[in-house]
């Protein structure tokens, strides 16, 4: 695609249920490349990346940052993917950004977005267990409307104290069809899939503002806390809501 060249930076997505990467120049998108199966990160993260950079070998010395998707999300692809991205960092010496994962989700669904209107908000929803979900509500300039949260499913999730219409979408999206329900300014669209081009634009305006992560103490966006279970009469740490790759 053609576009403003400017630094080259990697892209990873790992939040979601299928990873991605990709490469940009400034505006320019130069390739993106998607895992060929869900929950697969731990497999298909390295394999996926060292593809593009191969691809792109003669430009590899030109890299000058990885943006990563921060979360909340898939707590094993959020650790896969922060960590992968913080090796390449340390390996090249150059920055991290760090991007919400319900910010970049909102981003990519307004890059395929079609007659939505002139007014109107976005609620990406990713999984949590039961009827809980994480979510954020943004304006259609990618504001906040409603902050991000852990919420479990009712009518009025999200929406309480606005009355401008909304499309809600993610992996938890088939969630939301009974729960809204009958609600005529709630559209949930099933179909969204998350890519690593939702980081892309927000990844360039932080590498201007020179706003990186702290190589050392930046992990990913959990959001709940770690609790600690007994399982078969040993003690697992985990995350209190640790999803499948």
């Amino acid at each position: 695609m053609s576009g403003q060249q400017g630094p080259l930076i990697l892209l990873i997505e790992t939040a979601t249920d299928r990873c991605s990467v990709a490469l940009v120049n400034g505006q320019s998108v130069l390739e993106v490349i998607h895992a060929e199966a869900p929950r697969e990160h731990a497999a298909q993260l390295a394999v996926i990346i060292d593809e593009l950079l191969n691809k792109y070998d003669s430009r590899r010395e030109q890299l000058k940052a990885v943006a990563v998707s921060s979360g909340p999300g898939s707590y094993t692809g959020l650790r896969i993917g922060v960590s992968t991205a913080k090796g390449i960092c340390y390996a090249l010496g150059i920055p991290l950004i760090g991007i919400d994962t319900t910010l970049a989700m909102a981003n990519a669904y307004l890059k395929g977005a079609a007659g939505l209107g002139q007014e109107f908000n976005l609620l990406p929803v990713i999984d949590a267990r039961r009827m809980e979900v994480y979510g954020a509500v943004y304006d259609a300039r990618l504001c906040v409307v409603e902050p991000l949260r852990a919420e479990v499913l009712h009518p009025l999730s999200f929406i309480e104290s606005n009355d401008t219409p909304v499309v809600v979408f993610g992996d938890a999206a088939v969630k939301c069809l009974e729960v809204y329900a009958g609600n005529p300014r709630v559209t949930v669209n099933t179909d969204f899939e998350m890519n690593a081009l939702g980081l892309h634009e927000f990844a360039c305006a932080r590498f201007a503002d020179q706003k990186f992560e702290d190589l050392i103490s930046f992990e990913p966006r959990y959001l709940k806390e770690f609790v600690t279970k007994r399982k078969g009469g040993v003690i697992e740490t985990a995350s209190s809501n640790p999803q499948p790759e």
